[in-house]
């Protein structure tokens, strides 16, 4: 049996991987190779898997969400490979959450029932070069974070230096000098929107042919051309295209009572959950229409400190419905065709003070009623 070729996608939170995947999705779909995408998210709204099935309709594509591949939704990572795998692509991209620990993912890859059909040709891991140091820094006194994040840079055969256009030559050279001392053999890319200067270098192994021609096997359940090449617009990270949260999305089991990693329920307002890092998740509510501000979500964002890392999401502001996103303490917002009956955002940090953040996230919403 010949086994399909998968390629790992790692990185910590906001460093790029989402931009990165949608790239190499282009690249695969100038040779019409059949690809296939399995996406895990920390929080319990899909905005990365949501981005990708908005660009790409009819891609197969599998989303674990709510938690993470290498902890709590780790029993569902074979299910949902097998699924992709029943399509017969040519090509698996998986993209992790932004605080997996890619060797356990690596390991539980290798179960007999997946190791006959998959092959792991490449392991990709992106860097934020504004903030790496930062966050080993930050992040010291917490050994299990700390190890993931050298372990996402360990195990990779491929790194990706993203987001140097705002670094200068001194900040640049630091960084990869303390990459260099976790891993002194995998290739080393320097770019800026996960921009690479030739895909190939991703593919080079995988020894795939250009399929020139469509394919008129029946048992190929893919479009000869997924995707139009060209579409992709320089992202900073993410677009907002569909407005369909649930679609792809793989069913998450119950959990009992004693299953520590069971998802934790918040006030009316905010869903929350614990990873094994001690990185939390918690989703704020915004039931449309809230025309929100900007610059009110902006001070709302900046004003919980360090410890909030990521958040994204969809919001109705006064300019409409946006995709907003929190990355390295500078706010993005995109417009969004996206029909909100309820907004959201989700925040990713390391030990938020989750009851805090309800109660100014209800005064927020409160000061636009009135």
């Amino acid at each position: 049996m010949n086994k399909i070729p998968v390629v790992l996608i790692s990185g910590f939170l906001g460093s790029g991987k989402t931009t990165l995947l949608l790239r190499l999705l282009e690249y695969a779909a100038k040779r019409q190779w059949r690809t296939a995408v399995l996406m895990n998210e920390m929080g319990e709204q899909d905005v990365d898997g949501d981005t990708v099935s908005g660009e790409i309709p009819d891609l197969p594509i599998e989303k674990l969400l709510d938690g993470c591949i290498c902890c709590t939704r780790r029993d569902e990572l074979g299910q949902a490979l097998q699924t992709l795998l029943d399509q017969k692509p040519d090509l698996i991209f998986i993209e992790t959450t932004g605080v997996a620990n890619p060797e356990q993912i690596l390991e539980d890859l290798q179960d007999p029932s997946l190791a006959d059909r998959i092959s792991i040709q490449r392991k990709i891991a992106l860097a934020d070069c504004r903030k790496f140091l930062e966050y080993n820094s930050f992040f010291a006194s917490s050994r299990e974070l700390v190890r993931t994040l050298r372990g996402q840079i360990s195990f990779a055969d491929m790194i990706i230096l993203n987001k140097a256009g705002d670094c200068d030559d001194k900040q640049i050279n630091k960084v990869t000098t303390s990459i260099r001392k976790i891993n002194t053999t995998a290739s080393l890319s320097v770019t800026d929107y996960s921009r690479l200067d030739d895909e190939n270098e991703v593919f080079s192994t995988l020894q795939l042919q250009p399929q020139l021609e469509p394919s008129n096997d029946p048992s190929h359940s893919f479009p000869t051309s997924q995707w139009k090449p060209g579409d992709l617009a320089d992202l900073t990270q993410d677009q907002p295209l569909t407005n369909d949260h649930s679609k792809h999305a793989h069913h998450q089991p119950e959990r009992s009572a004693n299953d520590h990693s069971s998802h934790l329920h918040g006030e009316e307002s905010g869903h929350s959950s614990t990873s094994f890092t001690g990185m939390d998740t918690l989703t704020l509510s915004a039931p449309s229409p809230f025309p929100l501000q900007l610059s009110a979500i902006e001070t709302f964002l900046a004003a919980l400190g360090s410890s909030l890392i990521r958040a994204k999401g969809y919001i109705h502001l006064s300019t409409g419905p946006s995709l907003v996103q929190w990355a390295g303490s500078e706010l993005e917002c995109k417009p969004s065709t996206l029909q909100l009956q309820r907004g959201y955002l989700t925040l990713i940090g390391h030990r938020l003070d989750k009851k805090r953040m309800v109660q100014e996230w209800e005064g927020l919403l409160s000061g636009v009623v009135q």
